[in-house]
């Protein structure tokens, strides 16, 4: 009873600390779970599981997924990155990215420390973190946060062809609303070489061509682009598309700065 009463305190002390306590696990190819008290991963790939009676070892290849338990540093690296406190985030993120190798915390630091590198400024550092996570973990490239992550790097490293073949591939594809992105972008890659007209009608384009694609956050930012661009371009027209944006897409994240022009 009285060991009973310890461990419900301690939940009780961990959901107050908004923290939860989940125990390292490893996941079999049969989608089955063992759970352990510790876990380590090896050089080799293989991972030490500390489960009831010692350690009980799983060679590489004989499980899907090994994962431990939340690093303190991570909420430490998040709070860090929130609070623009960029080169701290980088060295916790980092520091995850190697002590938690094959253990799921590798890959959810990585995939934040591009983002801590872009608020530096480090476009090409980004870029580079972005191609050692999909090393890490190729089903990244699919996620489509990490891939669009990985092209917005490009483009603030101006790296303008290798992001275009990417566009491409993307428009390629099929998927309606992954093109309009791409569409989008292009225009954000001629407006960063200073082609404004020639950004203002991609943005355009993706407003007219793409009229079916109704996501708010996809049709927002072609018509707010179109707008800012035609406005640098002295074209009137560009007031009325900042109207269209306020109140048609009100749930776009250019909504309010759409209504601020009108």
């Amino acid at each position: 009873m009285k060991t009973t009463k310890l461990i419900l305190a301690g939940w009780a002390a961990a959901l107050v600390a908004g923290t939860v306590l989940a125990a390292p696990y490893v996941v079999l190819p049969n989608g089955s779970r063992v759970t352990g008290k510790a876990i380590r991963a090896l050089p080799n790939g293989d991972i030490n599981l500390t489960i009831e009676g010692g350690i009980r070892t799983f060679p590489k290849g004989t499980f899907t997924k090994a994962v431990a338990d939340k690093p303190v540093e991570f909420d430490q690296a998040v709070a860090a990155l929130n609070a623009k406190k960029f080169d701290d985030a980088i060295k916790l993120f980092s520091g995850i990215v190697t002590s938690m190798r094959n253990l799921e915390w590798d890959v959810q630091a990585a995939k934040e420390l591009p983002k801590a590198l872009l608020g530096k400024g480090d476009a090409e550092g980004a870029v580079a973190a972005y191609d050692k996570l999909f090393l890490l973990s190729p089903a990244e490239k699919q996620n489509a946060d990490s891939a669009w992550g990985m092209r917005r790097a490009m483009l603030q490293a101006k790296q303008y062809a290798g992001l275009a073949r990417q566009l491409d591939a993307v428009a390629a594809g099929g998927d309606r609303p992954e093109a309009a992105r791409a569409q989008i972008m292009r225009g954000d890659i001629l407006l960063a070489q200073n082609d404004v007209t020639g950004a203002a009608l991609d943005y355009l384009r993706t407003a007219i061509l793409f009229a079916d694609v109704r996501d708010p956050a996809i049709q927002g930012e072609a018509l707010y682009k179109a707008a800012a661009t035609l406005e640098q371009l002295r074209d009137p027209r560009a007031k009325d598309l900042y109207k269209k944006v306020a109140t048609e897409f009100k749930a776009s994240p250019y909504a309010a700065q759409a209504a601020g022009k009108m």
